[in-house]
């Protein structure tokens, strides 16, 4: 929300919802979406109050955006936000709520910078160094596929 009305996803971008998510106190977005949260009936009742964000830095001061909107609550942001904690050298291993894996013999998600790893010549050896990165002390296993819900390809289930 805001001031208390939604906000609509007309020119929404990555851009944005990472500064918003800044704004908020997090380090970046994980994810959004539009459409309905509430039922129907009870999200119609609040106002759209934000519309037409643009951000081209990564400040929100430097966003422009406007109070007056065109849009139906079907066009509501859904946001998440995400607080990163990196490994050793960048890695980090997430679950499946995208929290970081500190346990070990957990699956995981393998990210490097805050993207995913490809398989791509991935081994044995490699796992088990990047576990050793991570405090681990080597690789119980490791395969490749979807781990999150979203659309990213290549990304290594991992397994400390």
């Amino acid at each position: 929300l805001w001031n208390d009305g939604t906000v609509c996803d007309d020119n929404f971008n990555k851009q944005t919802s990472d500064n918003i998510c800044k704004e908020l106190g997090f380090d970046k977005s994980a994810s959004w979406s539009s459409g309905y949260v509430l039922e129907n009936a009870a999200q119609d009742e609040i106002s759209i109050n934000l519309d037409d964000i643009v951000c081209e830095t990564d400040n929100w001061e430097d966003c422009t955006y406007s109070t007056d909107h065109n849009c139906n609550h079907g066009e509501d942001v859904k946001l998440t936000c995400r607080r990163v904690q990196w490994g050793t050298e960048g890695f980090a291993l997430i679950d499946e709520n995208e929290s970081v894996v500190t346990e070990p013999n957990v699956v995981g998600l393998l990210l490097w910078n805050d993207g995913t790893v490809c398989d791509d010549n991935f081994d044995d050896n490699i796992a088990d160094n990047i576990c050793r990165e991570l405090g681990f002390n080597k690789s119980a296993s490791w395969s490749s596929g979807y781990m999150l819900d979203s659309e990213t390809q290549d990304a290594l289930f991992y397994q400390p």
